[in-house]
């Protein structure tokens, strides 16, 4: 009984907002993404912002999104992506009442120069898609290196540099923690 309580006061809880504080929150969050202009400030964000499991259900809708308007039938998204027919089925309903902001952006995206089926790639490769949650960093910097231009390639290289300067700076200030604690 006491567990129903909680339940039903934390949904009352979360839905005392009124119409007005509605909008202002998703006025919010609209304004956060149209001012993040860099691509490192958008991978922070959405780091910062969404939990793995968010990242990869908002990811696969895209990619839906874009393989439906591609062409592709449910099969080859449902095997290509390993998604159930209906949520192959509620993006394509979506993309056939609205779909406007799906088709704005998707037309935005480069264009991928070669269709990586899993039967083209590595051994190495399929294991990490297979087992996205666990290699979605990965997996979302080379996504982002492929379609980034030669200019953004090059902020993310720096990016990545100082990361591992940074790594450098902590090995050597550990090493000297721990030679400073030997001598005391």
């Amino acid at each position: 009984m006491i567990k129903v309580c909680y339940y039903v006061v934390a949904y009352f809880r979360n839905n005392i907002m009124n119409r007005k504080e509605q909008k202002e929150l998703l006025f919010d969050l609209v304004s956060a993404f149209i001012y993040t202009n860099k691509l490192e400030d958008v991978t922070l964000f959405l780091q910062d912002l969404l939990t793995k499991r968010e990242m990869q259900i908002l990811s696969r809708r895209l990619r839906i999104a874009k393989l439906l308007l591609e062409g592709d039938t449910y099969d080859e998204i449902e095997e290509l992506l390993h998604v159930s027919h209906s949520t192959v089925a509620k993006i394509a309903g979506w993309l056939a009442e609205r779909g406007d902001g799906f088709r704005k952006i998707i037309e935005k995206l480069p264009k991928q120069t070669k269709d990586t089926r899993w039967f083209e790639q590595s051994e190495w490769e399929s294991f990490k898609r297979r087992y996205s949650l666990y290699f979605w960093p990965e997996l979302l910097l080379e996504e982002i290196i492929k379609s980034a231009n030669k200019k953004n390639k090059q902020r993310m290289e720096e990016v990545l540099m100082r990361l591992e300067e940074k790594s450098e700076l902590h090995k050597r200030i550990e090493k000297l923690l721990r030679q400073n604690s030997s001598t005391t």
